[in-house]
Parts: C-alpha cells; sequence; structure tokens
C-alpha cells in the first residue's frame, strides 16, 4: 500500500518550511517546547487523559471538516488506513513521549481513538440551510457562514452539548474548544479577489477589521455557556476569563495564518497540520503565548502577502 496521504503532507510541509525562512527555527523549537511540557505532564501524570483527549479531538475535527472525504472513500487504495496513517503521525511526536512514562497506556488509547476515527465517512448533504443566517452572523464574516452551513449538525450538537453541561467544571470548557477548532478550518479557502478588496482598506485595517469581527462573533457565542458556567462554578471565573483570552489567541492565529498565503480562491489545505498543531497549544494554559508569539510572525507575513493584491 502506498502511503498517498503521507506523501501528500509531506510535499506540503516542505513547501511550507521553504515559505518560513529564518522563522523556521523559532517553530522548531517551539514544536520541541510542545514535546517536553506534554512529556513533563505525563510523567508528572497530570492533565495525561486530557492530553489524549484533546489529540483524539483535533483529528476528529479534521476527519468532520476535511474536504476531500469523498474522493479518497472512493479512489485512494485502503481509505481507513491512510486516513488512520495521516492522523497517526500528525500526534506521534507529543503522544509517543507517553511511552517512556507511568502514562504508558495513554499511547493505546489514542491508537485506538485514531484508528476509530475514519469510520466515520459521512459528509453533511449540501444544502443552503439557513438562508436567513446573515440576521445573526455579520455578512462580511463570510467564513463563518459558509463553514457553518457545511458543518451545521455537529457545530449544533456540540454547542447544545456545552450549554447542557454547564454544571460541570471542566467538560463545557473542552467541548468550546472543540467547536474553536471547527471554525479555525473555516479559513482554509482564500475568497474571491473581488470580495477581498470589496472593503476598499490597507491590509493593516483590513485585518483589524477581520479579527474585531471575529472576536466579537465568538464572544457572544461563548458568553452565554462561560457565564453559566462561572455561576454553577464560581471558582472558574478567572479559568473562563483566561480560556476565551486563548480562543481569541487562536482564531488570531488562523485569520494571520490564512492571509500569509492568500491567493485568490485557492484552497490552503496545507496550513491545516500547522493549525492542527497550535490548536493543541490551546487545550492547556501552559502553551498560552505560543499563539501569541506566532500570531506576531504571521501577521507581518499576512501584511505584506495582502499588499500584492490590495495595492496592485
Amino acid at each position: 500500500m502506498q502511503f498517498t496521504l503521507l506523501n501528500i503532507r509531506r510535499r506540503q510541509i516542505l513547501q511550507e518550511i521553504k515559505s518560513l525562512g529564518l522563522y523556521l527555527f523559532l517553530i522548531i523549537v517551539i514544536i520541541i517546547y510542545i514535546i517536553i511540557i506534554s512529556y513533563k505532564q505525563f510523567e508528572k501524570g497530570q492533565n495525561s487523559i486530557f492530553i489524549i483527549v484533546a489529540l483524539t479531538l483535533i483529528c476528529l475535527s479534521l476527519q468532520v471538516t476535511r474536504k476531500d472525504k469523498t474522493f479518497i472513500y472512493k479512489h485512494a487504495d485502503q481509505p481507513h488506513l491512510q486516513i488512520f496513517s495521516e492522523y497517526l503521525a500528525l500526534t506521534f511526536p507529543i503522544a509517543i513521549t507517553s511511552i517512556f512514562t507511568s502514562a504508558w497506556y495513554c499511547y493505546p488509547l489514542l491508537l485506538l481513538s485514531l484508528f476509530l476515527i475514519p469510520y466515520l465517512s459521512f459528509t453533511v448533504r449540501k444544502v443552503t440551510a439557513f438562508k436567513n443566517i446573515t440576521s445573526v452572523i455579520p455578512a462580511s464574516n463570510f467564513e463563518w457562514i459558509s463553514g457553518f452551513r457545511k458543518i451545521y449538525p455537529v457545530f449544533i450538537g456540540f454547542y447544545l452539548l456545552a450549554l447542557a453541561t454547564c454544571k460541570v467544571r471542566v467538560l463545557p470548557l473542552l467541548i468550546l474548544w472543540f467547536i474553536t477548532v471547527i471554525i479555525l478550518s473555516f479559513y482554509s479557502e482564500g475568497e474571491p479577489i473581488e470580495i477581498l478588496r470589496e472593503s476598499g482598506k490597507v491590509p493593516k485595517l483590513l485585518l483589524f477589521n477581520k479579527l474585531i469581527l471575529n472576536y466579537k462573533c465568538l464572544v457572544i457565542l461563548y458568553t452565554p455557556i462561560l457565564l453559566l458556567n462561572s455561576l454553577f462554578n464560581p471558582d472558574f471565573i478567572i479559568i473562563n476569563v483566561l480560556f476565551i483570552i486563548i480562543q481569541i489567541s487562536l482564531i488570531t492565529f488562523a485569520i494571520f495564518l490564512k492571509y500569509s498565503s492568500y491567493v485568490p480562491n485557492k484552497s490552503q489545505k496545507g496550513n491545516s497540520i500547522l493549525i492542527s498543531i497550535i490548536a493543541f497549544t490551546g487545550a492547556l494554559p501552559y502553551f498560552l503565548p505560543i499563539p501569541l508569539i506566532l500570531s506576531v510572525i504571521y501577521y507581518f507575513k499576512a501584511k505584506s502577502n495582502l499588499n500584492h493584491y490590495l495595492n496592485d
């Protein structure tokens, strides 16, 4: 069996590495930092299961939102093993460290979870659902509108689950984080150049307005659940505030990453690997500086790239 998907990902990573330049060293340092912190968590027995759940949810979100499922299951050789090998390679650097600790059992649990995920081969039927959604989500936030319409059953289902579990201390936060990971996939396609230029703004203002718009949507979406969770668990107020800051930092990074490699009407599948790694950092507060640092780096890359399209 040829591991076609892994070869595609390898080429995408090499292409991204070439575009990073000197920033590659910083990315490597960040990845090593994530691996070391994860190992220490496994070693201490703290958050071990939480890390495995987070890795599983990231792969689950990739499975739910990926656009190539229909093609893979119809034409790829042994599609389940192909997809499983992709998720295995993605989680391997972090999860394998558990083998060398007392939490060694976490790795077999992860392998079982990853093996089952490819069997979720369903795709949401493409219909123009929620035709009046612009009365809730501003029309200018086309990423959310398009993304929500594609996977609204999953989105609504997990949101209601988070709402129903507000009395539980950590569970609703984990579910909201999973929703954030799904939202990050909304920024995987470049809009037509006409939409980009519609605002008539320079790159700096365009990015700023995009951030503010997305921050508002995220805060409005999460506030009811976080307020209820704080009401039932008053000692979680600070944690909930920190949680929303972390989710905002993930959205910030995803937007800057999108526009750093923006090409009109082109899918940015190569960004999914880096998005998945940074999404994992949103699951634990130890990693808060990482999306913030990378946001600064990719802000300048996004600003430079947009200059080519807005200053013609």
